[in-house]
């Protein structure tokens, strides 16, 4: 008897139930798969050989469910690539069926130091002889996955993915619960792209070479931007230096005419203002912003939250208010000048605060006080002592990194008299609207009338461009909005 296709392929339809029971169970209770949202991205994977049929059969099953997800480089050779992989970035995901090694982990810490990245993020998808199969990604902390790696990932996690694993003979499912605790790890905030930002637009082909000293927060970020713009302008590749081992690296580098750039994750401190000036003639580096800091990643450029304990009634304050009580000679000293009522009014203000010479506390002293003198009667101490004193004292006033701390909190905080009052979320961050948001800079020296070096101008303009602001999303930082963008393209003319 002949079968026509079509009910050939009802058949194999009808029959996958039974063939995945017989070969490995299913658990009822995983959720199925839906595909949400539009996605028009490349997914590329690179890693252990042991899994190749599970990833290919998952990328069939998946492509069929998201065809304009274009497929990259699927290449599945070995289990030695795996970590090449992940610390190069060759590939979005890297397949491993066994438990990574000590010795492979290691090389994070060096690689990934500014991400504070210390092994990738191992996402179970099946077990194989008794023992867990990963597909490993790289995922720093505070930051999302790209949305086409956590939809295939979303797929192999659901009841669809792991009918795949049923029917390979060498692996089993996971079950509902494995699955997802799996999940969970995907989570993040991902920032909205500003609609209004251009494409990268070559406005000449350019040739030559660019060297950048700075931020090991921004290592990741520059390689990223260089391999990106090396593509669109072949003729351009680093220079003699491209080393990313920490901001003031780059001060230096910038300051002995060492590098043509310097990227650097903070603003520029009063003593290196005038040190610069000293040595040029009166004035200082050129400043692009290239990205906004992140929300609440610990030891990175963060918004900066102002504390108060948890029993405090006070809810908001405005920069004046705040430069107010943080400055010398403070003209803030009580709560009910900050609007407490009642038993409170009267109490006074107790400051606390990290090291003056902490980064955080320097990026204060420029956002609030205008490069100010501090309130001589503050108590500084570790930032760890800090956030512990302001949990303790109900009429502490400090500030910190939203990760700091139980027994905080932290107010809403306006521009100034009659603007909008912003609570700290990742949404008032990434937007910019939150007032204590801080920005990631690329500095240079260029004396005035002086033209950019072409290699120099066009990578700038091209980290500028959306192509260039787009992989900020995943890095625990945020992207400039067009209007920003377009102030800091003024600077290059």
């Amino acid at each position: 008897m002949k079968i026509n296709g079509s009910a050939a392929a009802a058949f194999v339809a009808a029959a996958s139930p039974w063939l995945a029971c017989a070969l490995g169970t299913v658990d009822s209770a995983l959720p199925a798969y839906e595909a949400k949202g539009r996605l028009s991205a490349s997914l590329s994977s690179e890693g252990d050989d042991a899994m190749a049929p599970l990833m290919d059969a998952w990328r069939r099953d998946f492509h069929a469910r998201r065809p304009a997800i274009r497929i990259g480089r699927w290449e599945h050779r070995g289990d030695a690539t795996v970590f090449g992989t992940l610390m190069f970035e060759t590939a979005d995901m890297a397949p491993l069926a066994r438990e990574p090694l000590a010795e492979e982990i290691a090389p994070y810490k060096h690689q990934f130091a500014g991400d504070m990245m210390g092994a990738p993020l191992l996402v179970q998808v099946a077990s194989r002889d008794g023992k867990r199969a990963y597909i490993a990604v790289n995922k720093r902390p505070g930051a999302p996955l790209p949305p086409q790696v956590v939809d295939f990932l979303a797929f192999v996690l659901s009841r669809e993915g792991q009918a795949v694993v049923a029917r390979d003979a060498s692996f089993m499912p996971i079950d509902v619960a494995t699955a997802a605790a799996q999940r969970e790890k995907l989570e993040g905030f991902l920032a909205t792209l500003d609609p209004g930002l251009e494409p990268y637009r070559a406005s000449s082909k350019v040739s030559g070479t660019v060297a950048s000293v700075g931020s090991d927060g921004m290592k990741t970020l520059m390689d990223h931007w260089m391999r990106g713009f090396h593509a669109v302008q072949p003729g351009v590749g680093p220079g003699r230096r491209w080393e990313h081992l920490g901001t003031l690296n780059g001060f230096y580098a910038l300051v002995n005419g060492e590098t043509d750039i310097a990227p650097m994750g903070r603003e520029l401190w009063a003593d290196e203002r005038a040190a610069y000036a000293k040595l040029h003639g009166g004035r200082v580096p050129v400043e692009i912003r290239v990205a906004r800091g992140g929300f609440d990643t610990p030891q990175r450029t963060t918004a900066q939250a102002i504390f108060v304990s948890d029993g405090n009634p006070v809810e908001r304050i405005t920069l004046p208010q705040l430069a107010a009580v943080l400055g010398a000679n403070p003209t803030i000293t009580r709560w009910g000048q900050l609007g407490a009522t009642g038993e409170w009014a009267d109490r006074p203000i107790h400051v606390y605060m990290p090291p003056r010479v902490a980064p955080n506390a320097t990026s204060m002293q420029v956002m609030v006080l205008r490069g100010g003198a501090w309130n001589a009667a503050a108590r500084e101490g570790s930032i760890a002592d800090t956030a512990a004193a302001i949990a303790r004292d109900p009429d502490a006033i400090g500030f910190g990194g939203f990760e700091e701390g139980p027994g905080l909190r932290t107010l809403a905080v306006s521009p100034g008299d009659g603007a909008p009052f912003y609570e700290g979320t990742h949404e008032n961050a990434s937007s910019g609207r939150y007032p204590l948001t801080r920005y990631m800079y690329i500095r240079l020296d260029r004396a005035p009338g002086q033209l950019l070096a072409p290699a120099v101008k066009e990578f700038l303009r091209y980290i500028l461009s959306r192509d260039g602001q787009e992989p900020i999303l995943y890095s625990a930082y945020y992207p400039l909005n067009a209007q920003e963008v377009a102030e800091e393209l003024k600077k290059l003319e």
